[in-house]
């Protein structure tokens, strides 16, 4: 009899997880079934990495951010260097702006200097999915480990008193004895019902990447020509000052049929800003730490009270006009010193209701994204509103976007918007658009959300209920060996737990 693990969900968390548990395997005798099952084709890149993302965006961060850990960024760098030259003959048919990002780092690239450099992301996933392929090339060689991919959507499972049944969307089953639930992010806010755009003049994006961010530009850029050719403007309105936000930016104005005519775009967000990506080291000097420095002699300090004083922090930094690049470190680094004198209690409180709060005050990004939001300001072609989503209407042949002040709740409208592309944001756990197969988790006590809405509660042994283990961005709001975590997309926490995953689920074999 062998053990059954299915993974649900075959991206970056499942990559990282697997491979070091294939390491463990080969070294035993332990006869083990792995099922690696996704309901797109990005099997080990996952969406971000993957097909869906393209190949001519580039990371958010420079890469010994994106890879903190060195020995997995050594190794990845080590593979770039052998893979270079085929990775740029992919990379230059991109736009005019890839070709930029090629000149502008050839001479890092000759000698092997990457860590600064925000490599385009396609490339991390060409080699995680070359890693992962030559794991599971061994353990198919080994006499003890079978592994199946399955590209089914799972919509069901069924708890039985020895194991699972898988149920999928084409009315197929699997039984498995362990389950990893690895499915990701969460879908998109659901903001427009896309039925009701009727002409061609007009497009909504509800999902930058669904089903693939090439082919919404070129939805995005038929719109433009369309306008174009009947000398009318395109005004272009991006939800959210995210990640998402600043391709969506990056790609469009990379397009020749953007730079023909007078066309704008506008981001809302809640805080009216864009990412910062400038180090201002000189008034850096100048900046403390004040309130968390305030905290160190302290006693018995709570998640609120650290929460209180980064926020104070980071107020006093916006009063100097110091930006998150500058801070981050700085701040992180304080309040990164406390968090070890929390209780448990008040360690889960800072993970679910204060992390991601905070970070969403520090967002940074690269000089070639906020490069090409400096040059439209310039052009007069950017303009950013503060304030929060309330709905969209389709109005006189344009969108209206209806919001509302984050200051005072004052309702106000604007109707001018031709290409509209939704980056607010997943919706969280307790949504009722949540799908279908998290529905039937709950509802059958499999598992049960955290305080952070966005995560699952998981044991010391990253499981929300007897053999069913989660991995991935489904870790927000836990503890993980003692560590407060409350974002789970960054790739260097999505090594660090899936390693600890892997040693779990070995340890558990059988048992």
């Amino acid at each position: 009899m062998s053990e059954k693990i299915s993974f649900i969900g075959a991206g970056i968390a499942t990559s990282y997880t697997l491979i070091p548990l294939i390491e463990k395997l080969l070294m035993d005798t332990k006869k083990v079934d792995l099922y690696l099952i996704d309901k797109t084709d990005n099997f080990y890149s996952g969406v971000p990495y993957g097909k869906q993302s393209g190949e001519t965006v580039l990371l958010i961060n420079d890469l010994k951010s994106f890879i903190p850990i060195e020995s997995h960024r050594t190794h990845f760098k080590n593979w770039l260097n052998q893979n270079i030259k085929q990775l740029l003959k992919t990379f230059v048919k991109g736009g005019e702006l890839s070709n930029t990002w090629i000149s502008d780092n050839q001479k890092s690239m000759e000698i092997g200097e990457w860590d600064d450099l925000y490599v385009p992301r396609f490339f991390f996933g060409r080699y995680i999915e070359e890693q992962v392929k030559t794991q599971i090339k061994r353990a198919k060689d080994s006499k003890y480990i079978t592994i199946k991919e399955i590209k089914k959507e799972a919509v069901d499972i069924l708890q039985l008193e020895d194991g699972f049944i898988i149920n999928f969307s084409d009315n197929s089953s699997l039984n498995c004895t362990k389950i990893v639930l690895s499915a990701g992010s969460l879908p998109n806010k659901k903001l427009f019902n896309q039925e009701d755009k009727t002409v061609s003049t007009l497009e909504y994006i509800d999902n930058l990447y669904l089903p693939t961010i090439d082919s919404n530009i070129k939805e995005a850029v038929n719109v433009l020509h369309n306008r174009n050719k009947n000398e009318l403007k395109t005004n272009i309105l991006v939800l959210g000052a995210n990640a998402s936000g600043l391709e969506a930016i990056y790609r469009i104005f990379d397009q020749q049929q953007f730079k023909k005519g007078q066309n704008t775009f506008t981001c809302l967000s809640t805080h009216g800003t864009m990412p910062d990506g400038t180090v201002n080291h000189d008034k850096l000097k100048t900046f403390n730490t004040v309130n968390l420095n305030l905290l160190k002699n302290s006693k018995d300090i709570t998640a609120d009270q650290i929460a209180l004083a980064v926020n104070k922090d980071l107020d006093l930094a916006e009063s100097l006009n110091l930006g998150a690049a500058s801070t981050v470190g700085i701040i992180s680094n304080g309040f990164g010193s406390l968090l070890p004198r929390l209780n448990q209690q008040e360690l889960i409180k800072f993970a679910c209701n204060h992390g991601n709060q905070i970070g969403r005050r520090q967002r940074c990004a690269g000089i070639h994204y906020l490069s090409v939001i400096d040059q439209l300001v310039d052009e007069k072609k950017f303009f950013q509103i503060k304030g929060r989503f309330q709905n969209l209407e389709l109005l006189n042949n344009a969108f209206q976007l209806n919001y509302s002040s984050p200051e005072n709740n004052v309702l106000k409208k604007i109707n001018d918007f031709h290409i509209v592309i939704n980056c607010l944001g997943s919706i969280n756990l307790e949504s009722e658009y949540i799908p279908e197969l998290f529905k039937n988790i709950f509802n059958k006590n499999l598992a049960s959300v955290n305080n952070s809405k966005i995560g699952i509660k998981v044991d010391s042994n990253l499981q929300a209920s007897k053999d069913f283990y989660v991995a991935g961005p489904m870790l927000a709001g836990n503890l993980i060996e003692d560590r407060a975590l409350w974002h789970l997309e960054h790739c260097g926490r999505i090594i660090w737990s899936s390693e600890i995953l892997a040693e779990k689920i070995y340890k558990n074999l059988y048992l």
